[in-house]
């Protein structure tokens, strides 16, 4: 699977001989990726990459949703994709992370509007979730840029090492984003 989401940027379905590529940005970006990823020490080699590959195959084939590779001008530069899909809630959670030298650019947000308008659209669930810790303002501003809105703090809700970070539940549902999106085609073609 491969979606091209602007120019320069497209979404690939990562295999197993793309496990080095992946542990290289990884490890490039370790301490970046640090303050708000808690699976830094268990992604040590190449061999964790690709058992992560193999983890997302399997969510794949289950189909309870997948994740991809991101890729801006030709470079491996981060993830984004679903959690596995909560089928009898009919809703995703959305998780992403992207390489420090591409931070500011847009791939992100750009990426996870795909990924919303594709759990609406082609696997018709009805809410995605983005929790983002409390103090993570540059993926905040992801979620805030596309509308996802604030349903709720989730205390303590992840453990990054040496601290307890909350959770901003961010969210959008199916309707929401259908009025969004012809709200932006309207006025991207002069109507009102």
């Amino acid at each position: 699977m491969k979606f091209d989401i602007a120019p320069d940027l497209f979404l690939k379905f990562l295999q197993r001989s793309d496990s080095e590529d992946l542990f290289q940005v990884v490890d490039a970006n370790r301490d970046f990726l640090r303050s708000w990823l808690p699976w830094l020490d268990r992604n040590c080699s190449p061999d964790d990459s690709r058992k992560f590959i193999e983890s997302i195959h399997r969510q794949e084939n289950a189909d309870l949703g997948f994740a991809c590779g991101v890729y801006w001008k030709d470079n491996l530069v981060g993830m984004c994709g679903f959690h596995e899909i909560n089928k009898q809630e009919q809703s995703v959670v959305i998780g992403y992370w992207l390489s420090e030298d591409c931070q500011g650019n847009g791939i992100i947000s750009q990426c996870t509007s795909f990924f919303i308008s594709y759990a609406f659209d082609k696997l018709s669930l009805e809410k995605v979730w983005i929790p983002v810790a409390e103090g993570n303002i540059r993926s905040r501003k992801v979620c805030e840029r596309l509308g996802l809105v604030p349903e709720g703090i989730s205390q303590r809700a992840e453990w990054l090492y040496d601290r307890w970070v909350n959770h901003v539940c961010y969210a959008m549902d199916a309707q929401r984003w259908r009025e969004r999106s012809q709200n932006a085609n309207g006025r991207s073609s002069g109507m009102r």
